[in-house]
């Protein structure tokens, strides 16, 4: 039998009256950013998507800092909040749980060919000991896999040794040719959202993700070896003036007469990407600063031939042009010291007239 005393009932009604004081207290918070999100979203004329929404709550909450920057300076700058925007914006701060999901269901379909793979293998006297150990052993791996190119090389090696397996039975022979094509359907799924993850959507170039990726390589590179690299930053001039005036689908076309000029310019081991609205940059590799400049050079010239008009009225818009900063790596650098002094280059660019190249060396010291 259990007493409650009357002091024990005050107690636990004070502490419920606490605890419903408390959450009336946080849905009330809740609505009113709620409110913020939504008046914003409305005076700026953002569709109201669950991506948007989540965005926007950050922003309005005061929760997330690196949300609260991008966002100020998209407005400082007047730049709109297009669906291209709205969707760069995500993508950099949630686009990392976009990926998890998809290496988690990629994970559960290799894991369950594995599985059934090696459970008919090790059913079968025919199944080489080699082979089996090699099964397991890939088994064990994807425990430990980070990242989706981990598990592409398990793939990739499961239809290798798969293929090259030798067996006495024509059931065992069919159960493993099946699982090929099982891996090689899964491989080919991965490869696709693979490159999902690091092309730019809308220019079908190398995306944020994708760049933040190959300079880093380029980084390790620099401080193993030596092996030096260049950064090209590209702004389009005046890209505002194309959205206000003519609309958001002319912006686009802008954005990817910019990013497929790039991919027409640069080769080999160059890198072009989409570093953010219309912002671009070209990593590249084993290139010194002068060479870098004249290629920098190229591309703006050749940007600059290019000229829109109006497929309805045939009206004349005019050329695009850039402003595009340049900027070596030296020892002392980290990745943030390179771009930022690429990115100096292009404002002195853009406030000598636009349209031309610098170098870090024009910078004023």
């Amino acid at each position: 039998m259990i007493i409650i005393s009357t002091a024990d009932t005050k107690i636990g009604n004070k502490a419920r009256r606490f605890y419903m004081s408390e959450a009336a207290s946080e849905l009330k918070t809740t609505a009113e950013v709620a409110k913020k999100v939504l008046l914003n979203m409305g005076q700026k004329e953002i569709p109201l998507t669950p991506e948007n929404y989540q965005i926007w709550f950050e922003y309005c909450a005061g929760s997330n800092e690196s949300i609260i920057t991008d966002i100020n300076k998209t407005i400082t700058q007047g730049k709109s909040f297009t669906a291209e925007t709205n969707k760069i914006i995500y993508d950099k701060h949630f686009g990392k749980e976009k990926e998890q999901e998809i290496l988690g269901e990629i994970y559960k379909e290799t894991q369950k060919i594995l599985k059934e793979v090696l459970g008919k293998v090790l059913s079968t006297s025919s199944a080489t000991l080699k082979y089996s150990e090699k099964l397991k052993n890939y088994t064990s791996k994807l425990n430990d896999v980070k990242d989706i190119s981990e598990i592409k090389d398990i793939i990739e090696n499961i239809v290798g040794d798969t293929s090259e397996m030798e067996v006495s039975t024509s059931s065992l022979q069919e159960q493993l040719e099946n699982a090929t094509t099982e891996s090689k359907n899964l491989k080919e799924k991965l490869e696709k959202k693979e490159r999902e993850i690091l092309i730019d959507g809308l220019t079908g170039i190398n995306n944020r993700k994708a760049l933040d990726k190959k300079i880093k390589e380029l980084n390790d590179e620099f401080e193993k070896d030596g092996t030096p690299f260049s950064v090209m930053m590209l702004d389009i001039d005046f890209f505002k003036k194309f959205n206000d005036t003519y609309g958001h689908k002319i912006g686009d076309d802008v954005l990817q007469i910019v990013g497929s000029t790039l991919q027409e310019c640069t080769k080999g081991k160059d890198f072009p990407a989409r570093y953010g609205g219309e912002e671009f940059v070209v990593l590249l590799p084993k290139t010194t600063l002068n060479n870098a400049s004249t290629l920098a050079d190229q591309i703006r010239k050749e940007i600059s031939g290019k000229s829109l008009k109006l497929k309805k009225t045939g009206e004349k818009i005019g050329n695009i042009t850039s402003s595009i900063g340049v900027s070596q790596i030296k020892s002392g650098d980290t990745i943030e010291t390179i771009i930022e002094r690429a990115d100096k280059a292009l404002y002195l660019a853009k406030d000598s007239g636009r349209n031309n190249v610098k170098t870090e060396n024009d910078s004023p010291i």
